[in-house]
């Protein structure tokens, strides 16, 4: 029996395709540029916002509202931005000019719309700009409504805490130094910092195995640990290789990859005894304009609250007792 595992990286490619018209195979070295600088700005009256999430097998939803359709959405820092499911947001064209590729490899043409008003809670965005996706495979893998997934840029002018335990997304206002209006954040003992780097919106941070450093991604949206297949060998003696899994990304595409268990990943934390797949990461490196040596997302997140602010690039973990 082979298992199935999600990772809901979903990164657009933006191609002028009248200009530049390369072999498919080649396409992939082009990456987004069409929403990377853009960071909508959330209106609403608050300093901090708790918003209730709840967990479906790894994932992580929350209720939000898109031009008065209420539902659903996987919180997912693996995505740029906003992406809208195709069965409850159809009736848009297909941008030739645009292709899509998820952690599988594969492209797939993308379809963009506007969206008038996103809500969460007492926070809201207007004039969106958002691509529609097919999501059906997260559904029917998880047997849950789906609408979207909500990605990085929707909280680039904040700082956000995701605490799984208290079940919470906390969305923080900030300075243009990045200190949270409401109160100062004050430092807790045994507190990890990781600074990281954002690639095409992908949050990049220094992870390790065995000493060996990688380019990992912090990816909400990942259910299990995600490594490439052309690491270090060193790596790969710290992993026990059971059986193959079947690897789904957000645009319904899957395939095979190696399934096993790794006896440590230092980020911050040590996340010891996880579960792993081993997958070709080479196309999505070259999405993100970055090579990533890997993808981690729930390890993390079981292990305490994470905070992501966004204006100093940094990444404060506090495990949970």
């Amino acid at each position: 029996m082979i298992s199935r595992f999600l990772i809901l990286t979903l990164c657009a490619l933006n191609l002028s395709l009248e200009a530049f018209n390369p072999p498919l195979e080649l396409k992939t070295f082009a990456y987004n540029r069409r929403l990377i600088a853009q960071r909508p700005v959330p209106k609403g009256d608050f300093k901090k916002l708790v918003i209730p999430v709840k967990r479906v097998g790894n994932l992580i939803i929350v209720e939000a509202t898109v031009d008065g359709i209420k539902g659903n959405f996987i919180f997912d820092t693996g995505a740029p931005y906003l992406v809208l499911n195709a069965t409850y947001f159809r009736d848009y064209e297909e941008d030739p000019q645009h292709l899509a590729t998820d952690v599988t490899g594969n492209l797939v043409p993308q379809k963009i719309t506007k969206v008038d008003r996103l809500k969460m809670l007492g926070m809201h965005y207007e004039g969106l700009e958002a691509d529609v996706a097919d999501l059906s495979t997260i559904e029917n893998r998880r047997g849950i409504q789906i609408l979207g997934l909500l990605g990085v840029n929707l909280f680039m002018r904040m700082e956000i805490e995701l605490d799984l335990q208290n079940e919470q997304l906390i969305v923080y206002r900030v300075d243009r130094d990045g200190r949270r209006l409401d109160k100062p954040y004050l430092p807790q003992t045994g507190e990890y910092r990781k600074k990281f780097e954002l690639e095409n919106n992908a949050i990049i941070a220094e992870g390790s195995i065995a000493g060996i450093p990688l380019d990992m991604c912090f990816d909400t949206g990942a259910e299990v640990l995600l490594l490439d297949n052309d690491l270090s060998a060193q790596a790969y003696e710290q992993m026990r290789i059971l059986r193959t899994a079947e690897l789904n990304g957000a645009g319904g595409n899957s395939t095979e990859v190696l399934f096993g268990a790794l006896r440590a990943l230092e980020f911050g934390p040590s996340l010891k005894s996880c579960q792993v797949m081993i997958a070709d990461l080479e196309e999505i490196g070259r999405a993100y304009g970055h090579p990533v040596d890997g993808f981690v997302g729930f390890d993390l997140l079981r292990r305490g609250s994470v905070c992501i602010n966004f204006k100093t690039k940094e990444l404060i973990i506090n495990v949970y007792p």
